[in-house]
């Protein structure tokens, strides 16, 4: 006698926000008090992505595409390979399913390419792909230190490059970036205590077809990555559960740059034609005097 198994439907639990939306502005006219809110708080009034755009140096976006292009052909993918989450060309390190020591461990072997990457680029280039200098000023007229996450001796990534690759329904599958941060917890990494967690990005190459980031208006609880089984990762929740859930998706060109809430669900739409490559870094608040970067 067979045994009819059913399966009961997850039921979605976490927090949504009023007035979800993003906010665009250009270089000429960067609101900071967007960057600092969504940092600290988490959206600025409602909006949980702020796009910076034409902000990169055009040139100096290609020039480092080209460069990137030629050494993951030259390394057979990058320095990343498939780790049964995320199909992707990558150059730079990944706290992803790392503790603080595993992750400094790979900062240290992925420097040296990451830093080949940048060999062209001069102090204006590289402000004008991460607005360090910056973000450094604007935070210290507060009080609050900006600067890279440590782990006993070691120092986070400055960035690390991507090209998303097919991952199935989507580029980069619809997940969160807080749920990782129980992998710092286990020997006291400091971004563990981050409060927030906001992702940093340059597009340095836009898909031609395809590619659009998409945000949705919903922050998983516990209860919710467990059902899903993503406790730890935070990836990926499958797209047809989201249905009908309040989102928005955005085209990035190449030269731009956002600010964006990673604690929301999002992901990238799949890439018909060309190729979407970012550089990147997440950014934390770990109290009211210290804000860090890690990859």
């Amino acid at each position: 006698m067979s045994e009819m198994i059913t399966q009961t439907p997850v039921k979605l639990s976490g927090k949504i926000i009023e007035d979800f939306g993003y906010l665009e502005s250009t270089s000429d006219d960067i609101n900071f008090s967007a960057i600092r809110n969504l940092i600290l708080h988490g959206h600025h009034h409602g909006n949980v992505v702020y796009i910076i755009r034409n902000h990169a140096n055009p040139l100096v976006c290609r020039d480092i595409a080209d460069q990137f292009y030629q050494k993951v052909s030259q390394m057979g993918g990058g320095n990343r390979g498939d780790d049964g989450f995320v199909l992707t060309n990558q150059i730079g390190a990944t706290q992803f399913s790392r503790n603080g020591q595993q992750y400094i461990e790979e900062v240290n072997r992925t420097n040296h390419t990451v830093t080949e990457l940048f060999a062209s680029a001069d102090g204006y280039a590289t402000e004008s792909l991460f607005m360090n200098r910056r973000l450094e000023r604007e935070f210290l007229d507060e009080n609050i230190h900006f600067g890279p996450a440590r782990f006993k001796n070691g120092y986070a990534c400055f960035a690390t490059f991507r090209r998303w690759l097919d991952n199935g329904a989507m580029a980069l599958m619809p997940h969160e970036d807080l749920a990782q941060l129980s992998f710092a917890a286990q020997d006291d990494f400091e971004i563990a205590a981050a409060q927030t967690v906001t992702a940093y990005n340059v597009c340095l190459d836009a898909a031609g077809e395809g590619g659009e980031l998409r945000v949705w208006n919903f922050i998983p609880d516990g209860h919710c990555r467990a059902a899903l089984g993503v406790t730890q990762t935070g990836y990926p929740y499958p797209p047809e559960l989201l249905g009908d859930m309040e989102s928005f998706s955005v085209r990035l060109n190449s030269g731009d740059v956002y600010f964006m809430n990673a604690c929301h669900l999002h992901g990238v739409h799949s890439v018909s034609a060309g190729a979407r490559l970012t550089a990147g870094r997440f950014i934390g608040k770990l109290d009211d005097r210290k804000v860090v970067y890690w990859t």
